[in-house]
C-alpha cells in the first residue's frame, strides 16, 4: 500500500507540474507589441519644399515636340489624301473611267461620267511621315451615263500606295 501511495504522489506532483508548466508556457511566449504611428506623427515627417516654383520648362518642351509630331503626321495624312485624289482626277478621271469600262463594261466615254464624289471613310495605313509612305484608302460614288442613255450610280474603293511622296500604284476596284 505505501508503493501505491508513493504513486499517487507521484501522479499528482507530475500533473501539478504539467499544469503550472502549460500555464507558465503561454505567459513566456507573448505576442509582440505592434508600434503604429500617429497621424501627426507621420505629418511630422513629410517635408515640404520651400520653392514654390517648379520648373516646366522640361514640361512644356516635351509636350511641344508631341504635339509637333502629331502636326506633322496629321499634315501628311492631307498630304497623301490630296496626292491620291489627284492621281484619280487626272485627265478627267481617266482612271476611273477605264475601271468603270473593266468592271461593268456600260460606259462609252470619259464625258458620260457627271460626277465622283469621295467619301469621307478614307482610311490610312503604312502612314511614315518621315519617309512620306502611306497607303490611302478612299471610297467613292461615281455617277454617270450608260451605254443606253440611263444614269447610274456605282461605288468604288481606290487604293493608292505612296511612296516617298510619289504615288507608286493605285487600284480602282468595286466597293463590295
Amino acid at each position: 500500500m505505501a508503493d501505491q501511495t508513493q504513486k499517487l504522489v507521484l501522479q499528482w506532483i507530475t500533473l501539478f507540474l504539467l499544469v503550472i508548466l502549460c500555464i507558465g508556457s503561454f505567459t513566456w511566449f507573448s505576442a509582440p507589441v505592434i508600434q503604429v504611428p500617429t497621424a501627426q506623427e507621420i505629418a511630422d515627417k513629410i517635408v515640404i519644399p520651400e520653392s514654390s516654383e517648379v520648373d516646366l520648362t522640361s514640361l512644356e518642351e516635351g509636350i511641344s515636340d508631341i504635339q509637333l509630331n502629331l502636326d506633322e503626321d496629321e499634315v501628311w495624312e492631307n498630304d497623301a489624301e490630296s496626292l491620291a485624289t489627284a492621281e484619280w482626277e487626272k485627265r478627267d478621271y481617266k482612271d476611273i473611267y477605264d475601271a468603270l469600262d473593266d468592271i461593268y463594261g456600260d460606259i462609252d466615254d470619259r464625258d458620260d461620267i457627271e460626277y465622283v464624289r469621295e467619301n469621307k471613310d478614307t482610311t490610312f495605313a503604312g502612314m511614315d511621315a518621315d519617309d512620306k509612305d502611306a497607303v490611302v484608302t478612299q471610297y467613292v460614288k461615281v455617277k454617270y451615263e450608260n451605254d443606253v442613255g440611263d444614269d447610274v450610280k456605282r461605288k468604288l474603293t481606290i487604293e493608292t500606295e505612296i511612296d516617298e511622296g510619289e504615288v507608286e500604284d493605285q487600284e480602282i476596284e468595286e466597293t463590295i
